[in-house]
Order: structure tokens, then C-alpha cells, then sequence
């Protein structure tokens, strides 16, 4: 039998779509005809023996070839479910290579051709008169069976309070949707669970959730748009928040926010936002005061919430706006979102869901905050602050956005702080005076024994006055913030060359416990470990990759967010690769500019290389082959927990590599000015929109070099196609000939061979000879295409070897 666990990501969908259902009496309110939704059973009148019935959604086929079938009970005249135990069959064939290939992952072929045993469906389309009208012509007539339909109500009810929400949200559209979902038990994969849906963005799903090491994962099997229609713009959107917030001794969170809205599409009169589940919504307001329904992890108590409750909040409007109308809500809301990590230390830990957020990443929207907290703290924000001063036992201070943003945050805590003041713009640096608890424990244990000292350094002596708990090694606070601030000054003017004018008046560097970094416009959430000396690093157990990770990386690449991330958006999760690669690529360019040993662009390339084709532990496939930039979140699954690091920032950061090399013009006064022209057009032209792979393409097009015409004057089709939404790394390697010609020089010929990538990869392979003097210049650029490309070359001396791309401005292994 089915059991159900509902990720957030299916109930962020769920919600997202209204469609067709007969109206209840008009008479009855959204909270009456829910829970009218939630009674639904299996009737008993209408349980059939059937055999070959079909039902064909989009691309799934699905048969119920024999067994029982039953309707569900009827809500004001309209069946929206039935249920099935028998012998079923699923058939699905995605068209696109990318769900192929991901469904292949999964399943272990690249069409979904499954029996199934049981089958639990929900729908407000045509489905119910499709089934009636085949059992009618097969003359079937219902039938008691008081053990199906008890064993099916064990799940049907637990089952219903999502779907309620969901067929709820139709009676507040004006626009009705088909919709259909199918939870299946399949006889080899287990329960698997399909949705179409014309107002998702992808309305094609078909899923899985499951579990690793004791972690769930929300395995997207297949996920796409069929051919169709493009996406609806969003119903509504945010122009600007005004929010109130007070933490309170006690850590817990009182809210209160005020949202403009303007409607996009006339008849739409629900709105879901994205709020913490720890907050639970008291009350919402129009702008007249009068309350407004709204549904947040119905039936759950605090504890379930916490559990397996979601981030979401629906609201239902009195009236559906016209499009263009603008109107306002206010919510209030309170619980916890300031996390303890012990030994004094706080931070914020939904740093995105800690006020109500309608819309996309690509969501800009004005802010302005009014924020009050316990007076033995500091705290750091979004925006401008207008103002702070003390009230009481609290500090209380405004903050205000200069221009449209797509998030707001803050952090908090016992801070140190050490500033930089730049033309135009303010960095401050805040750290916690002690360390979180976890880490302030692997030290205390580690310091028992004295580390071995770092290759190269003489062992270094106990120090006094350290902030973080460690007397024996690391500076004054001051030092060390005022360093950081310094470094992070560096870096902005550093990319400021690549990406334009630092775009906020302020910038606040907070350290958050983890291993981990964030950055929101004008807020870095940065680790405790870059705040940390060498020697502490060391002691908490970083070898020197994981030093330098978090020293050279981390904060920078946050930094590099300010602007593609925060300025530039992405538009869905197959577009966040772009801000993330470029972001990555930034922090390699300004950790090469500061010519430190072993921490070269060349240094961390090969090292991203490496992480690309090295097998994690556990995992059978390397993440190089696990699934294209274009998947996202979505490479993070059963089979990958891990996927989506190395893919997107390690991948991701050799693709944008590619694409500079390619622009490259040796030779002249600036090599690199077509690359920071292309950046410099992106940040001006996408500036407060989403940026998407498409869009992507098209601007790269627009300034490529004949060299990188391999399909045409004017496409880069090939190389998004192979790098971009293709899998796999190229293998080299070279056999070759050398005899002397007429002329005194050498013809030099051989074979260029690939592996390890799909048939029709291709690529410009540059090659360089190396003479016995061991003297290397450079013979050509070999297209390869397919498994073998001849060459010839004529050279002045004969080739002791041939290197393929020494300079590395190609993503690919060598023999």
C-alpha cells in the first residue's frame, strides 16, 4: 500500500496552482469548504471490478489492466480522486536528452515503462467522466467490498490535507487549470508519484522520495515543459515590504510586515508565500484591517511542523484584483529562527524565510526594515541604516533599500566589529566574541597534543588574546576583522574591472557558524572558519585545501554575489548556475591576483578538475557524468547528496574559464577585454532581472571570435549544448608521425582521439610540440569530433612530444 511523505518542494508546487472545481455554496468560507475536503473517503458506491482502463496525461500513459477502482466522495457535485489496487502499468517517455538521461539515472532506462500494484489519484480535470464513461461501456456495475475501502480510507485520509489546500485554491481563480496527480506503487522502483500541471513552471513531474544514510531526498526523476504555451507570468508581485521585527531575550521572534502587491493577471485570488514554518501566522490583514483567511501547515502541532511541516503560507483574498489593481496585506507572525550554536554564539537560521516573501529569486522588490533586539548584542542588515539608538533593554535602528532587491536578512550577536570606509560605500566586519560550542570542543580537544607544524614554517608559539576561545594562537579581534575588512575591500575593487560599480552603500560581513557561505545584497552570512587564523584552521582539522578554501574562497566569492546574484538574477533553478560559475570564476581571478603559492587559477582549476572526475565514496558514478549545469538542485539527489557542488561551482567555474580563453585576444594591449565587456553587459543590461541560459547564449553570440564558429557565424549552440546541458569530460590523447620534407622542415601527422563523452561532442583541441631541447611551441587547433580526428602540421623541427592544451583552457584529462 502507498504511504506518502510530502516534500516541500512538491507542497511549494501544490500550492503555486489553482484549478477547476464546481464551487461550494457561496455562503460557506475557505475554512468550511476545507475542511469538507479533508472528509473525503472512498465511496462505497462506487467501487468497481475493472479491467483495461487507460488514461493518457501529457506524456505518461497509465492502464489499469485489472483490479479494483474507486471513485472518492464527492464535494459539491465533483469527484476529484480515485484509488486502485490491482495490476497497472506506467509508460512515459520524456523528449528532452537532459530527463532522459536523468530518468535513465533513476530507473536504469530512459523510458519509464513500470507495473504498478496500487495507484492513488487526484484531479479537478476531466478525469472521473473519463473513467465512468469507460466503465460504462464495458457495462460494469459497482460493488461492495467493505475491506478495500477500509484499508484505502487508512490512506486517503492522512493524504487529503495537501490536496484540500490545492482543490481549495481553484474556487479564488477566475482562470482555471487542469490538474492531475498520480502517487503509483510500482512493483520495482517503489512508490512513485507523477504530476501535470499547466501552472507549474515545468508542468511535467514525475518523482520519487527517498532516503540515504538516513537523509530524504526529493529525487526528480523527470521534470519539463512540454510543447505547449509559455509559462504564465506570476499572478502577483511584491513592490515593496515593510517589515517590523523584534527579537526578544528569550531569542524568539516577533513580526509584523507590510506588503504592496500589484496584481499581474486579472482573477487570481490566491497568493502563497515562502515563511518559515517555525513562524506560525497569527493574523493577516487587507489594507481596511479586516482579517483574512490563510492556511499554514494545517493540522500540524508545533512539534510535527518542525518535523515535516513546509515553508508555506497561502492566502486566499476576499476578491480576486484586475490586473494592474495594486492593494496591501499585513501579517503577523512569531516563533523561533534565531538558532543557538552554543558557548554564547547566535545567528539567524532561516535567513530567507524569516519574514513572509512572495515570488522567484528573480523577485525584486523595495524593503525597508525596522528592527529591535536585545541591547548586549549588535546587529547587521540589508540596506542603508537610516538610524539605530537604545530603548530600554533593546537597540532599535531602520534600515532602507536604495534600489529593488530579491531578499532581505540580518544577523546578530555578540559582536566585535572593524570597518573600511571606501568612495561611495562602507564595509563593516562582524564577529562573534566566542566560538560556537562544536567547534570551541574539537579545539579544546585537539589543543592537547601540539600540531605539526605547516611544510615550510617553524612551530609557533602560545599567543594570549585571542576572541574565538583560543589563547594560544590567533590575534586581537581587531587585527583579524580589520584584515578581513581590508581583503574584502581588495576584491571589490578587483571586480569592479568585470562586473561595474560596487552596487550598495553598505556592506556587512557577519560570521555564521557551519562550513558554509551566503550572500544577500549588502549581507555576507560567512563561516566562522574564515574568520580563523592558519593555525586555528589547522587545529579544528582543515588540511591546507580546506585553509585555503575558506580563507581565499569563501568570503570572495560571496562578495562577487553582490552583483551576479543580488543585481542579476536567475530566473528557475536551470539558470543558477550562470550567477554561481561567474561568482566562483571571480574569487579564482582575485585569489590568482595575489600571487600567493599554490593558490594560482591554474592551482584551483586543477583541483576543481580533479573533484569533476574522482568517484566520492559510495557513489558509483563521478560527478562529472551525474547530470548537466541546467539541473541545479536537482543534482543533489539519493544518488548524489553531494552532486550539486562540484557540478555547479567546479564545472561551472571551468565553463565560464572556456568561455574567457576563447574570448582571449593574445597580443594585445588587454587580452581579457572581450571577456569584461560580456560581464559588463550583463550586470548593466540584466540588472534587477533574471538572467537565463538562454539569454546567456545569446550575449556570448553576440561578441564570439571566428575561432569559436563551429556551427555557424552566430551560434553557441555547440557549446551549450555539450557543456552546459551535456555530461561528461573529454579524454586526449595523441598518436603521431614526424617525417622530414623537402622544404627542411617536418610534416608531422596523427590522430587526435576522444573519449568519455557523448558521440557527437566536439570541440577545438589546441596542440603544442615539444623539441628534445624540451623547447614547446605551438602547432595548431584540432576540432575533435567523434572518437578519432586526423591532423597534419608542418613544423621547423621534428616533435619529441605532443602536448594537448598545456595552458589549460580546456576542461578535459590528457594521456
Amino acid at each position: 500500500m502507498i504511504r506518502f511523505r510530502f516534500p516541500a518542494m512538491f507542497l511549494a508546487g501544490l500550492l503555486c496552482a489553482a484549478a477547476p472545481l464546481c464551487a461550494q455554496s457561496s455562503a460557506s468560507s475557505p475554512r468550511e469548504i476545507y475542511d469538507a475536503l479533508n472528509k473525503i473517503r472512498v465511496d462505497t458506491a462506487a467501487v468497481y471490478a475493472v479491467e483495461r482502463l487507460e488514461l493518457r496525461r501529457g506524456d505518461m500513459r497509465l492502464a489499469f489492466e485489472e483490479g479494483t477502482l474507486a471513485l472518492l466522495t464527492p464535494v459539491a457535485g465533483r469527484i476529484t480522486g480515485a484509488v486502485f489496487s490491482g495490476r497497472g502499468h506506467a509508460l512515459a517517455a520524456p523528449r528532452d536528452s537532459v530527463e532522459k538521461q536523468q530518468l535513465a539515472r533513476f530507473t536504469g532506462a530512459p523510458v519509464l515503462d513500470q507495473e504498478f500494484r496500487t495507484a492513488y489519484l487526484r484531479f479537478n480535470d476531466d478525469t472521473a467522466q473519463e473513467l465512468l464513461s469507460q466503465i460504462a461501456q464495458s457495462k460494469l456495475s459497482p460493488r461492495e467490498d467493505f475491506d478495500f475501502t477500509a484499508r484505502w480510507n487508512l490512506v486517503v485520509v492522512p493524504a487529503n490535507p495537501p490536496h484540500s489546500l490545492r482543490l481549495l485554491l481553484d474556487l479564488v481563480s477566475e482562470n482555471p487549470q487542469p490538474y492531475f496527480y498520480a502517487a503509483l506503487e510500482g512493483l520495482t522502483t517503489g512508490t512513485f508519484e507523477f504530476t501535470l500541471d499547466p501552472r507549474r513552471e515545468e508542468p511535467f513531474s514525475l518523482w520519487q522520495v527517498s532516503k540515504t544514510n538516513g537523509a530524504a531526498f526529493y529525487d526528480l526523476w523527470a521534470s519539463y515543459r512540454p510543447a505547449g504555451p509559455p509559462p504564465q507570468e506570476p499572478a502577483h508581485s511584491a513592490l515593496r515590504y515593510s517589515i517590523e521585527t523584534t527579537v526578544l531575550p528569550d531569542r524568539s521572534l516577533e513580526g509584523r510586515t507590510r506588503i504592496e502587491l500589484r496584481a499581474n493577471r486579472s482573477g487570481e485570488g490566491m497568493l502563497v508565500f515562502e515563511l518559515s514554518r517555525e513562524l506560525a501566522v497569527s493574523s493577516v490583514q487587507d489594507e481596511a484591517g479586516q482579517e483574512i483567511p490563510f492556511f499554514q501547515n494545517e493540522g500540524l502541532n508545533k512539534r510535527e511542523r518542525s518535523r515535516r511541516g513546509n515553508d508555506a503560507l497561502c492566502v486566499i483574498l476576499p476578491r480576486a484584483p484586475q490586473r494592474g489593481e495594486s492593494f496591501s496585506l499585513r501579517l503577523s507572525y512569531r516563533g523561533r529562527v534565531i538558532e543557538d550554536a552554543g558557548n554564547g554564539v547566535v545567528f539567524v537560521g532561516s535567513r530567507g524565510t524569516w519574514y513572509p516573501h512572495l515570488g522567484a529569486p528573480d523577485s525584486f522588490a523595495d524593503y525597508e526594515l525596522s528592527l529591535r533586539w536585545p541591547r548586549n548584542m549588535r546587529l547587521a542588515a540589508t540596506g542603508t541604516k537610516i538610524e539605530e539608538h537604545e530603548e530600554g533593554e533593546f537597540r532599535a535602528g531602520r534600515w532602507r533599500t536604495d534600489k529593488p532587491i530579491p531578499v532581505a536578512g540580518f544577523n546578530l550577536g555578540e559582536y566585535e566589529s572593524a570597518g573600511e570606509k571606501e568612495p561611495g560605500y562602507r564595509i563593516d566586519v562582524f564577529a562573534s566574541r566566542n566560538l560556537e560550542e562544536s567547534l570551541r570542543s574539537r579545539l579544546a580537544t585537539r589543543s592537547a597534543a601540539p600540531p605539526e607544524p605547516l611544510p615550510g614554517r617553524a612551530p609557533f608559539p602560545p599567543r594570549q588574546g585571542d576572541p574565538f576561545g583560543l589563547p594560544e594562537i590567533s590575534p586581537s579581534p581587531a587585527d583579524a576583522l580589520r584584515q578581513l575588512a581590508r581583503e574584502i575591500a581588495a576584491s571589490i575593487h578587483f571586480y569592479e574591472t568585470y562586473s561595474g560599480k560596487f552596487p550598495y552603500r553598505e556592506l556587512n560581513i557577519s560570521q555564521i557558524p557551519g562550513t558554509f557561505g551566503q550572500g544577500w545584497p549588502g549581507l555576507l552570512y560567512v563561516s566562522t572558519f574564515s574568520f580563523l587564523p592558519e593555525e586555528a584552521q589547522q587545529r579544528a582539522g582543515l588540511n591546507t585545501q580546506g585553509q585555503q578554501f575558506f580563507s581565499e574562497l569563501v568570503p570572495f566569492h560571496e562578495v562577487a554575489h553582490q552583483w551576479w546574484g543580488n543585481v542579476v538574477g536567475w530566473k528557475s533553478y536551470r539558470d543558477q548556475w550562470i550567477t554561481e560559475s561567474i561568482s566562483t570564476y571571480l574569487s579564482l581571478l582575485f585569489a590568482d591576483s595575489r600571487k600567493k603559492p599554490g593558490r594560482t587559477l591554474n592551482d584551483w582549476l586543477i583541483r576543481y578538475r580533479k573533484q569533476l572526475t574522482e568517484k566520492r565514496p559510495g557513489e558509483e558514478t563521478a560527478p562529472a557524468d551525474i547530470g548537466p549545469l541546467v539541473l541545479g538542485n536537482r543534482l543533489s539527489n539519493s544518488k548524489s547528496p553531494d552532486g550539486y557542488e562540484p557540478v555547479i561551482y567546479a564545472k561551472g567555474a571551468w565553463v565560464i574559464h572556456m568561455l574567457r580563453m576563447m574570448l582571449r585576444q593574445p597580443g594585445t594591449r588587454d587580452p581579457d577585454a572581450r571577456f569584461i565587456t560580456l560581464l559588463n553587459t550583463l550586470a548593466k543590461k540584466y540588472a534587477n532581472r533574471a538572467l537565463s541560459t538562454e539569454d546567456f547564449q545569446h550575449e556570448i553570440e553576440a561578441v564570439m571570435t571566428p575561432s569559436m564558429r563551429l556551427e555557424g557565424p552566430h551560434s553557441m549552440e555547440w557549446f551549450f549544448e555539450d557543456w552546459v546541458r551535456g555530461t561528461g569530460i573529454p579524454r586526449y590523447s595523441v598518436d603521431f608521425t614526424s617525417k622530414k620534407n623537402e622544404a627542411g622542415g617536418y610534416q608531422v601527422r596523427g590522430t587526435l582521439k576522444q573519449t568519455g563523452v557523448p558521440r557527437g561532442f566536439a570541440y577545438p583541441v589546441p596542440l603544442f610540440a615539444q623539441t628534445t631541447a624540451g623547447k614547446i611551441f605551438p602547432l595548431g587547433t584540432v576540432v575533435a569530433a567523434g572518437e578519432e580526428t586526423p591532423f597534419r602540421f608542418t613544423t621547423p623541427t621534428s616533435p619529441r612530444k605532443i602536448l594537448i592544451d598545456p595552458q589549460s583552457t580546456l576542461l578535459c584529462v590528457t594521456e
